[in-house]
């Protein structure tokens, strides 16, 4: 396997810095009128810094309204209108097909956005299998106890594609090996 590494910047500077985060995930706390808990939840969370993290990391245009863009769609995905964002059968198409919404970018690496989005995936591949007998239980689609992902072989293609591209300030915030043991939503 070849592993193509990214050149980010200047020695020592990051693309996506701490104040950014800070200063987007405040500002989207307030525009969603967040409790102190959810406030909380929210800004510590990986998978939210990743997706605002992508857009900056691969060097796209308007990467700043890309990440707001995107955590907009990723905050509607885990809150009162979540159920619009539930797994349906038309999804079987790719893995990738349910991250659409939030995968919208204008240039940039594409290399790097799909590593992105690879880990994103992978993460949401990891909850639907751990969500198996909930989703059973509450009658919820489940693309893989539906039969239309294979848990084992998806899992092991997004990692190769993962790891086919190194980004170390991407692993900084969201490690291959944590993400399927972090929650979308929780």
């Amino acid at each position: 396997m070849t592993v193509t590494t990214l050149e980010t910047s200047v020695v020592g500077t990051r693309l996506f810095s701490e104040s950014r985060w800070a200063e987007i995930s405040d500002r989207l706390s307030e525009a969603f009128r967040m409790t102190a808990e959810e406030k909380e939840w929210f800004c510590e969370g990986r998978i939210a810094k990743l997706i605002a993290a992508i857009p900056f990391l691969a060097g796209c245009e308007d990467a700043e309204r890309t990440a707001v863009a995107h955590l907009g769609t990723y905050l509607l995905s885990t809150r009162e209108t979540k159920r619009y964002f539930n797994a349906q059968p038309e999804d079987r198409i790719s893995v990738l097909e349910r991250l659409r919404l939030g995968s919208n970018f204008k240039g940039g690496d594409r290399r790097i956005i799909d590593r992105g989005l690879c880990l994103l995936a992978l993460n949401m591949v990891s909850d639907y299998h751990r969500d198996i007998e909930e989703d059973a239980a509450l009658g919820k689609y489940n693309p893989i106890a539906a039969g239309a992902w294979d848990f084992e072989s998806t899992v092991e293609s997004l990692g190769m594609k993962i790891a086919s591209v190194a980004c170390d300030e991407m692993d900084d915030i969201a490690p291959i090996g944590a993400i399927p043991m972090m929650y979308w939503s929780r």
